[in-house]
This record gives C-alpha cells, sequence and structure tokens, in this order.
C-alpha cells in the first residue's frame, strides 16, 4: 500500500510499479487455481463461442480443449430444455445480468449430466456485455437422489393402492369374464345382441391389463440378474412388438453380441416397451424403419432404439418417465415408468430424448458381463 508521502510525491518508482503488478498478477493466478480447483468453469465471447474451459469443464464433457474452443455450447445440447427456456438465459445475460439456474447437458459418449450455472456478463464501456464467464458445479448425484426419493414416495403410495386394487378389483374381474363366456355358450349364435358379450369381455380384458400395468409396477419383484446376451432377447422383443403392431416394417438390430449382467425376462419385457413405443411413433414415416442399436462399452452395454417419429414435446420431457403421466388416449401413463422401474432393477439406467435429424432415441444401458 502506498503511503500519502508517495501519493504527493508523484507516480510510483518503475521498480515499485513493477512490484505491484508482479503481486496483482500472482493474486489473479492464484484465484484463478482456487477457481479451478473447486468449480467447471469457461468463458465465451459475445455471441458464445467458446473461448476458455479448464480441467473439470473437459473431464466432465469428455471432450478436448481443441475440440471445444471456437464451439458454442450447443455442443452439450442435451434436448431437454426447451426453446423458451434457452431464450430466457440469453435474454438476461444479454442485458447484463446475472443467469443462474440448473442445465442437464450431453458428455460426449451420450451420458447426461446436471450442473448448478452461474453466468457472468463481463461488461465494455457502455454496459454491453463483451464476453461471458460461466461457473458450474457438478449436481448429477444430487438429482439422481432427489429422483429417487420421488420414486420411492410414489412407490409407496403405489403400493398400498395396489394391495386394494388386487383384492377388490381383478378377482371379481376375473370371475365376471368366466360367467360372460359361460353365458356366451348358452346363447344361440344368431340371437341378436349377443355381439354385445364379446365387447363386454374385450373391455374387461383392455380392464384387467391396467390393473396388471399397476400392480406391475407397484409390485416387489426382484430381479435374477445373470450373463445374457444381449442380441438374442433383443431379437425376441422385436419379433414380439412386429406381431403387435402390424403393417410396420420389420426394426433393424445392429452392432455388437455383447453379454450383459440382467434379468433375461425383466430386459426383454423393457425392450419390448421401448420398440413398440418406437414402432407406434414411427407409422407415419414407414419409410425409415426403427433401429435398435447395441454397443460394448468397456464396462458397459448400450442399447439404444431409435425412430423416426415426432419425437419428444419439451413441454412434457421432464415427465416422460412419471407414472400415471400420458399423451395417449385410454393410457395408464405406466409403460415409461415401468421400463424405468425394470432398468433400476437390474442396475441399469434408462434415457429417452431426441435424435438428431428428427424423432426419439431412447437408450438403455446395463452393467456388462466380464467373465
Amino acid at each position: 500500500m502506498l503511503l500519502p508521502e508517495a501519493l504527493e510525491s508523484g507516480p510510483p518508482a518503475p521498480a515499485v510499479a513493477a512490484a505491484q503488478d508482479a503481486e496483482a498478477r500472482l493474486l489473479l493466478d492464484q484465484l484463478k487455481y482456487a477457481l479451478d480447483q473447486a468449480a467447471i468453469v469457461a468463458m465465451t465471447d459475445r455471441q458464445g463461442r467458446i473461448t476458455y474451459v479448464n480441467d473439470k469443464f473437459c473431464a466432465i464433457s469428455q471432450y478436448s480443449r481443441d475440440e471445444l474452443i471456437g464451439r458454442d455450447h450447443r455442443i452439450l445440447n442435451s434436448g431437454h430444455h426447451g426453446h423458451e427456456f434457452m431464450t430466457e438465459l440469453w435474454r438476461t445475460i444479454g442485458r447484463g445480468e446475472v443467469w443462474r439456474g440448473e442445465i442437464r447437458n450431453r458428455a460426449k459418449d451420450g451420458s447426461h449430466y446436471w450442473v448448478d450455472t452461474t453466468i457472468v456478463p463481463l461488461l465494455q464501456v457502455g454496459d454491453r456485455p463483451r464476453q461471458y464467464l460461466a461457473i458450474r458445479y457438478d449436481i448429477t448425484q444430487r438429482k439422481a437422489a432427489e429422483g429417487k426419493l420421488r420414486e420411492q414416495a410414489a412407490l409407496a403410495q403405489l403400493g398400498e393402492l395396489a394391495a386394494i386394487v388386487a383384492h377388490e378389483v381383478r378377482n371379481p374381474l376375473a370371475g365376471l369374464r368366466g360367467s360372460l363366456q359361460v353365458l356366451a355358450t348358452r346363447i344361440p349364435p344368431d340371437m341378436r345382441g349377443r355381439e354385445i358379450l364379446s365387447a363386454m369381455v374385450e373391455r374387461i380384458d383392455v380392464l384387467a391389463d391396467r390393473v396388471g400395468d399397476i400392480l406391475l409396477f407397484a409390485g416387489s419383484r426382484e430381479a435374477r440378474l445373470q450373463p445374457v446376451t444381449v442380441r438374442s432377447v433383443v431379437r425376441d422383443a422385436v419379433a414380439s412388438a412386429v406381431a403387435a403392431v402390424p403393417g410396420i416394417p420389420a426394426p433393424i438390430v445392429a452392432g455388437d453380441d455383447p453379454v450383459a449382467v440382467a434379468d433375461p425376462e425383466m430386459l426383454r419385457e423393457l425392450l419390448l416397451n421401448l420398440v413398440m413405443n418406437a414402432c407406434q411413433a414411427a407409422r407415419a414415416n414407414a419409410s425409415e424403419p426403427v433401429e435398435v442399436r447395441i454397443a460394448a462399452l468397456a464396462d458397459t452395454c448400450r442399447i439404444e432404439v431409435l425412430d423416426r417419429g415426432p419425437g419428444i414435446d419439451p413441454a412434457i420431457r421432464e415427465r416422460i418417465f412419471e407414472p400415471f403421466f400420458t399423451t395417449k388416449h385410454g393410457g395408464t401413463g405406466l409403460g415409461l415408468a415401468i421400463v424405468k422401474r425394470l432398468a433400476d432393477l437390474q442396475g441399469g439406467t434408462v434415457t429417452l430424448d431426441d435424435r438428431s435429424g428428427g424423432g426419439a432415441r431412447a437408450c438403455v444401458s446395463l452393467p456388462i458381463h466380464q467373465p
């Protein structure tokens, strides 16, 4: 610190000024080092092109510096956040205001991670941003834990409901169906109104399926994990989907033939649900069939189900795995919830997002078998 006498005598001597500059640079270097140790840091120019990333940014995104510098953050876009979300972000920092929020990004290998983000505009003369400093913290585990807590709470409530449904609904439905079938055998085939009985049986079957979905989702099942040849289970699920959704091109199965650690019945049920959803979504674009791609990574087996349907509405992306949420007429909203539960029971994960070029991409990851 300069003494009053030094201020009165004019600017500091060159040696003093050099020492002050060196001390200031050292302090900046130390602040940068401390920030780099604690946070994921990036800087962009006014147009959003990346000009600097630290090692933590490269590590979590799985991209090298050379792959990131000069690109914008769309390279990390997971498709999770809608257009309005991103527009509001840019509108805020464009006004020179600090933006704070949580963002889900996609790493180079296709996996997703969550970051608690603060974007600070660095202003020039006239209060216009000249560049942006983004400081992020990895909150992927926290988001996963929050999701688990929500699921456990929902399952606890649903378990109580399932016990009532099994006793009060499923058993009477079975008795009613049997009575209608007996009655149908005693009515002459040409009797007027006989077809009503068949319609009633069909409606009971639909209701029984709905009850079955609830019991399946809420049931306390345990996975019987064992080495499973993934391609054979995939082919079985694809064949069942083709039979259930007639008039569509047969899905294409491609890729590796790994052995995963899974429950074969659970895996088949999970894949059948995803492939049927993809086939139904792709009905309007029958020229491009559904694809199922299998990949063996270092310790993970990845199964992707890809279609060229309408994709995922950003407005519902947050809720697609939520129990009882559906956009289908007459649906229970348990299809994808069951898929996620089956993946969890097998120690795996499932994600659903937009496919590059249009359509949807479901990705199932399971532990690979290590002999």
